[in-house]
């Protein structure tokens, strides 16, 4: 099955960018025939820096209507193995106006689509309340991966969202699936930041610095099997005829 993977959160800052950043190197890594979105128009960060990576990022603001026609309309044109689209934080209103407007969940069934919905988790209410709506909108038409973010954690763990009914909704009677993102040093991000890199090429090749090089290696693997356990759902198992 196909997927279209969006990257959601209840506000900005949760790290919905950095995993999706995760996410492109490892489908690029593994060949797989995909599109890229960035949805976050004010903040087009994933853009700015991976649109010569890969197949490259489009820019698209799928909460305008006639953006949302455009996204689905390349969508089954170019009909791609994988969607991945970084949306806007705090915009859960507007994004489920838009799935009901053009009935995201029959279109993409109807493209051979399965759609995943990624949550990337801090240490706040209001995530786990945007994703708790999101689950009373969305159900079982979708699957669901949660992603506790390792650099919010400064030894107070995710408590909030493990004692959550959230939690249990999501990982116990929706099946959905539970993964860590690593922490990466703040000062090593923005030099990739700086530099325009992604992860991937963060080499002393290209000028990164040996002890970030080290740092961003040793991160991508640790986040390499976190990928694995959600792999189904984040479309790193479909075989491709461009995979090698």
């Amino acid at each position: 099955m196909k997927r279209i993977v969006m990257i959601l959160g209840g506000k900005g800052g949760t790290g919905k960018t950095a995993f999706l950043r995760l996410l492109l190197d490892q489908l690029v890594s593994l060949s797989v025939n995909y599109l890229a979105y960035d949805a976050d128009t004010e903040n087009p960060n994933l853009y700015e820096y991976y649109k010569e990576f890969g197949t490259g990022v489009r820019l698209l603001n799928f909460l305008e209507v006639a953006e949302a026609k455009r996204f689905f309309t390349e969508v089954k044109t170019e009909s791609p193995d994988v969607v991945v689209m970084d949306m806007p934080g705090a915009v859960g209103n507007k994004t489920r106006e838009i799935i009901k407007r053009f009935g995201l969940f029959k279109i993409a069934a109807d493209l051979g689509y399965r759609v995943t919905l990624v949550t990337v988790l801090n240490l706040d209410y209001p995530v786990i309340n945007s994703l708790r709506a999101m689950v009373e909108f969305c159900g079982d038409s979708v699957d669901y991966v949660v992603v506790k973010n390792l650099c919010w954690d400064k030894g107070l763990g995710f408590r909030r969202w493990d004692d959550s009914k959230t939690k249990v909704a999501v990982t116990t009677e929706l099946k959905g699936i539970e993964i860590e993102m690593p922490e990466l040093e703040y000062s090593t991000f923005d030099t990739l930041i700086e530099q325009g890199l992604p992860y991937s090429a963060a080499t002393e090749e290209n000028g990164f610095p040996y002890g970030d090089y080290l740092l961003v290696s040793g991160f991508l693997d640790q986040a390499k099997p976190e990928l694995e356990k959600a792999a189904e759902y984040l479309g790193l198992k479909i075989k491709t005829s461009r995979a090698k």
